[in-house]
């Protein structure tokens, strides 16, 4: 973000009128989420120019996690109630329409004026900005190869010569492919660890808790940790560079009582972090779905490549 273009007048003079950043957790979260600080917010010049994209998404968030949800609401900012729902959404496995459903019935029973987003569709496009994309590449329903990069405009399968796409219905003009991966970028979510001060404090904890001899309750204990230490010595001088587990396992979706169907998830786990931490599902981030029906079996590095590139 260039530091002439950050925002107009309203919304520069909004933000330094904000007070003790510890007191909105919500803020906090989009300041990690688009890795600013409040310094950073309150050195912004007063510029009578119009904010490019990404700032006035940066401040119109800011302002969300700030403006109640009606007059007068001491509780919740128009942010942090679609994030909350959003959460229950999440853990409960709700449909959009059932989303949609609740939504409607909360509008109905919260004070005129309130600005609780009307549906699924506006909250999501609103909390759009703090998410973290992926990309969805096809791949050979064998797992011979990936259709990406140097292959990324082939249309059968260089090792078995299966199609790429499914036959056209008569109606149907977009390509559909067989397969598809989703890869999830593992760097915004490491950088995030280091942007927010929660967790950048505990980066640096492999190396520096007190190991007692004979006793391993973190993988730096182990032989394995402090082989690889001596064998790449540049890396392990530098306590911040990030250690990865990596771990996957088939499972099918649609439940034990349904069709036979393997879907790979593909976790990769920090161990910078303290035991407490590292094993937390939060701290455990998914970086791909390898799709079924079947096992990907021994082609799984097929599988791997983006994250290998992205690692490399």
């Amino acid at each position: 973000m260039e530091e002439q273009v950050v925002g107009s007048t309203s919304s520069a003079s909004n933000m330094h009128e904000v007070g003790n950043e510890n007191s909105n957790p919500y803020r906090n979260m989009v300041m990690d989420a688009m890795r600013m600080s409040e310094d950073n917010v309150r050195g912004c010049p007063i510029v009578e120019e119009e904010p490019n994209a990404d700032a006035a998404r940066f401040f119109d968030l800011l302002r969300d996690s700030d403006e109640p949800l009606w007059n007068g609401c001491m509780n919740h900012s128009k942010l942090s109630a679609v994030a909350q729902v959003f959460t229950i959404k999440s853990d409960h496995g709700l449909s959009e329409a059932g989303y949609d459903k609740i939504i409607e019935w909360a509008r109905s029973i919260l004070p005129e004026g309130n600005r609780l987003k009307e549906n699924f569709y506006a909250a999501k496009s609103m909390m759009k900005p703090l998410g973290l994309g992926y990309q969805k590449i096809d791949i050979c329903p064998n797992f011979c190869m990936l259709y990406y990069l140097e292959n990324a405009e082939m249309t059968e399968c260089m090792t078995c010569g299966h199609s790429r796409y499914k036959p056209r219905t008569s109606r149907g003009k977009t390509l559909v492919a067989y397969q598809k991966l989703r890869y999830f970028p593992i760097t915004p979510r490491l950088q995030r660890l280091f942007m927010s001060r929660k967790t950048a404090e505990h980066m640096t904890w492999h190396q520096s808790h007190h190991a007692v001899d004979g006793v391993m309750v973190h993988p730096s204990d182990g032989e394995a940790w402090k082989h690889f230490n001596s064998m790449h010595p540049p890396f392990s001088a530098e306590s911040r560079n990030v250690r990865l587990g990596l771990c996957t396992d088939g499972f099918n979706p649609f439940g034990s009582f349904a069709a036979p169907y393997s879907c790979w998830p593909v976790i990769l786990t920090v161990y910078n972090l303290p035991p407490g931490m590292c094993m937390r599902p939060e701290f455990m981030f998914l970086s791909m779905v390898i799709p079924g029906p079947s096992s990907p079996g021994r082609n799984i590095d097929v599988c791997l490549r983006p994250l290998i590139d992205e690692l490399t």
